[in-house]
Formats: C-alpha cells, sequence, structure tokens
C-alpha cells in the first residue's frame, strides 16, 4: 500500500513538472515565465525595444511593462487566445496598429497608460475585446477621442483618461459602456461638457472632471447619471452651474466644487438652492465676483445677497460681454439677457434690494445717450452689469411732448398745444409748461397766459372756461 502510494506521489510529482517545463520551456531570454498562480509570461524593465517573439501561446498574464518598446504590430498576441491580462505601460509606444490586439476575446485588463508619445489611437484598436473590464489610457499623450473609439465594450468598469491632453468630449463617445462604474477625466484641456457626453452611462458611480478648463456644463450633460455619486468639477474655470445639471443626480453622495470662479450673482440662485437641498458632502463654493462677495462660500449666503448681474473679467470666462449666442443664454435668467432683460430685476451696485432701486423700463442696447464723450452703454458696461446711477434722469430734465428745451427761441411765437383728458394729466401739463419757452415767472401774464391757464384747467371739467377760453387751444 504504502509503495503505491508513493508511486502515486512521483507521478504527480512528474506530471506538475512536465507542465511547468511546457511553460517555461518556450519562455524569451529576457522573461521570466510561471504558471502560478496563472500562466504568467513577465518582461518587465528588460530593456526590450520590441515584444518578444516566443511568447508562450498558454499565457494567461503578459508584462511589459517598463521599457523601449515603441511600436505593437498587428497580432502580437493572436497564438494567446488564453490571455486575460497584459500590460504595456511605461513604454515608449508612439503607434499601436488597430489589430494589435486582434483575438484576445478573454481579455480583461489592458494598460497602456505611461506612453506619452502616444498621442492617438486608432477606433478600431479595442474592437473585439468584449470582455474587457480595465483600461488604462492615462498620461498618453491623447489629443482626442476618436469616433467609435470604445464600442462594443460593454463589460468595461474602469476607464482611465486622465492627464492626457484631450480637448473635447464627443457626443456619444462611452454610449456602449452601460456597465462602466468609473470614468477619470482629470488633468485635461476639456473646455466644455456637451449634451451628449455621458449618454448611455447608467451605471457611473465616480466622474472625475477636477482640473481642466470646463466653462460650460450643458443643462443636460448628466441626464442618464442617476447613479453617480462622486462628481469632482474643483479646478476649472466655472462661474456658473445650471442646477438643472445637478437635478438628475439623485444618489449624489460627495461633489467638490471648489477652486472655480464662481459668479455669485442672480445666476448663481438656482445652484444655491439645490444645495440648500443637497444632503451629500460638498465643498465650499467661494465667490470670486462680485467684490462684496469675493471669497464667501455660495452655500452659506442669504438669497438676498444674490442680486444684479456681475461681469467675470481677467483669465477667467466672461458671464457676459456682449451679444450671447443661443447656447450662451441657456439657463441664464432674464436679469442677465440683454435682449430680453426686465430691468426690474437689475438692480442698482451699491443699493439695497426695493421698489426704488429698480430700474423701470426696456432700455435697448445703445439707446441711452452717450456722456463725457463715450460710445452707447450697455446693460453691463457698469461695474456690476447694471445701468449707469445716471439712468434715472431728473424730473426736471423731462421734456414732455410738445414741450421745448430752455433757452432763446430763434423763431416767432409758437401756439402751445392743447391738453385733453386723453393724453394729459394735470400734473402733466403743469411739468409740460415748466419746461417750455423761457419758463419764467414774468411770461405768465403774456399772451399765452390765459390759454395755458385753460389747458391745465380742463381735467377739472370746468366746461365754461374750456368753452369760453379754449378756443384758440
Amino acid at each position: 500500500m504504502k509503495r503505491a502510494s508513493a508511486g502515486g506521489s512521483r507521478l504527480l510529482a512528474w506530471v506538475l513538472w512536465l507542465q511547468a517545463w511546457r511553460v517555461a520551456a518556450p519562455c524569451p531570454g529576457a522573461c521570466v515565465c510561471y504558471n502560478e498562480p496563472k500562466v504568467t509570461t513577465s518582461c518587465p524593465q528588460q530593456g526590450l525595444q520590441a515584444v518578444p517573439a516566443g511568447i508562450p501561446a498558454s499565457s494567461q498574464r503578459i508584462f511589459l511593462h517598463g521599457n523601449r518598446i515603441s511600436h505593437v504590430p498587428a497580432a502580437s498576441f493572436r497564438a494567446c487566445r488564453n490571455l486575460t491580462i497584459l500590460w504595456l505601460h511605461s513604454n515608449v509606444l508612439a503607434r499601436i496598429d488597430a489589430a494589435a490586439f486582434a483575438g484576445l476575446a478573454l481579455l480583461e485588463q489592458l494598460d497602456l497608460s505611461d506612453n506619452a508619445q502616444l498621442r492617438s489611437v486608432d477606433p478600431a484598436t479595442f474592437h473585439g475585446l468584449g470582455r474587457l473590464h480595465t483600461l488604462h489610457l492615462d498620461r498618453c499623450g491623447l489629443q482626442e477621442l476618436g469616433p467609435g473609439l470604445f464600442r462594443g465594450l460593454a463589460a468595461l468598469q474602469y476607464l482611465y483618461l486622465q492627464d492626457n491632453a484631450l480637448q473635447a468630449l464627443p457626443d456619444d463617445t462611452f454610449r456602449d459602456l452601460g456597465n462602466l462604474t468609473h470614468l477619470f477625466l482629470h488633468g485635461n484641456r476639456i473646455s466644455s461638457v456637451p449634451e451628449r457626453a455621458f449618454r448611455g452611462l447608467h451605471s457611473l458611480d465616480r466622474l472625475l472632471l477636477h482640473q481642466n478648463r470646463v466653462a460650460h456644463v450643458h443643462p443636460h450633460a448628466f441626464r442618464d447619471l442617476g447613479r453617480l455619486m462622486t462628481l469632482y468639477l474643483f479646478a476649472n474655470n466655472l462661474s456658473a452651474l445650471p442646477a438643472e445639471a445637478l437635478a438628475p443626480l439623485r444618489a449624489l453622495q460627495y461633489l467638490r466644487l471648489n477652486d472655480n470662479p464662481w459668479v455669485c450673482d442672480c445666476r448663481a440662485r438656482p445652484l444655491w438652492a439645490w444645495l440648500q437641498k443637497f444632503r451629500g458632502s460638498s465643498s465650499e463654493v467661494p465667490c470670486s465676483l462680485p467684490q462684496r462677495l469675493a471669497g464667501r462660500d455660495l452655500k452659506r449666503l442669504a438669497a438676498n445677497d444674490l442680486q444684479g448681474c456681475a461681469v467675470a473679467t481677467g483669465r477667467y470666462h466672461p458671464i457676459w460681454t456682449g451679444r450671447a449666442t443661443d447656447e450662451e443664454l441657456l439657463g441664464l435668467p432674464k436679469c442677465c439677457q440683454p435682449d430680453a432683460a426686465d430691468k426690474a430685476s437689475v438692480l442698482e451696485p451699491g443699493r439695497p434690494a426695493s421698489a426704488g432701486n429698480a430700474l423701470k423700463g426696456r432700455v435697448p442696447p445703445g439707446d441711452s445717450p452717450p456722456g463725457n464723450g463715450s460710445g452707447p452703454r450697455h446693460i453691463n458696461d457698469s461695474p456690476f452689469g447694471t445701468l449707469p446711477g445716471s439712468a434715472e434722469p431728473p424730473l426736471t430734465a423731462v421734456r414732455p411732448e410738445g414741450s421745448e428745451p430752455p433757452g432763446f427761441p430763434t423763431s416767432g411765437p409758437r401756439r402751445r398745444p392743447g391738453c385733453s383728458r386723453k393724453n394729459r394729466t394735470r400734473s402733466h401739463c403743469r411739468l409740460g409748461q415748466a419746461g417750455s419757452g423761457g419758463g419764467g415767472t414774468g411770461d405768465s401774464e403774456g399772451s399765452g397766459a390765459l390759454p395755458s391757464l385753460a389747458c391745465s384747467l380742463a381735467p377739472l371739467g370746468l366746461a365754461l372756461v374750456l368753452w369760453t377760453v379754449l378756443g384758440p387751444c
């Protein structure tokens, strides 16, 4: 019995040795091959300038990181049908053929990070990798994401795109990534988040967009992110953020908005109101403008602090400097839309909100007279985007229709137009009398005094005076 047991042990040892020999026998010279815990070909930091030949076809893991490989030819790993992990990070990759990973249907992890000279990836490179769940493309110098680059990667859960040179997020780039949970886009040059940038990311849990140049977020940009728990937008150029964009984020727990040039005026009211209801963890939202609120946290302001319409200057994205496009006007309240603004909601700087401070009526841009030799002033030419303080003219300067400017007449006496119940009130006729002709008291007893007196008495309904005296009027 003991001999049989000893014989079985020798046979098992022989089988294990034979299996190990089969793996190790064809191992490339610069590599180490082993089969526990998985069949592995490991060649890190060996100074390799190309993908080594003779990699065992049974390899499940291949480590080629830290070398000098600059090119991955087509079908470099076609024989490795069981490959699940491939590391090519920290090389000098400048080109990856479109079919470089063809045949790797079982691949789960692909690390191409730290290849700063790569800059672009053929849109067909990852086609056929239906089981891929982790893809590293960070620090690759990528300038754009080609159309269809991530098409068919339905199993992808982690996508690392941080620290590249991406300037835009094309529509529907991530549409096929319905199982993606982590998307890292920080450290790029992205300037805006369009409506369809994150369409289809229904499982996304973490979205990192910090340290970019984002100045505009479309109100519907986060529509599909109902499961998002973490959103980082700090260190961008955001001066405003539509509350409508945050409304779909029902699961949000962590929000970072600091280090942005926030403008805390009337446009910030919707965001302020949303932040008051948010029960998760959020950073401070320090105001940059107006100056009276600079450095204060938007979340801690009172509703009546958010008044007027400030204008951002300097290196930050301007809020309103002229005629806006439809996209720029989208989501802005009326107080910041010059052509449709209700000036009753625009307040003069430095004055509290009150009925007396509201600038009544509509003043089209350019209709106000120039002053001190300057050109026409627009709604946002003054410090806080309001009309200048002189926009409310003194009553003594108002000339009703039919009155003449003060000074000496250049022609003969003119008959003053009459007053009627329809277009004149008692105060209007008196104001017109005060602002006409010579304007002095000595003229009141002249030839025009009696008709003027009759005109002023017309609203009182003195029919007899009107019948006998008003005839010349």
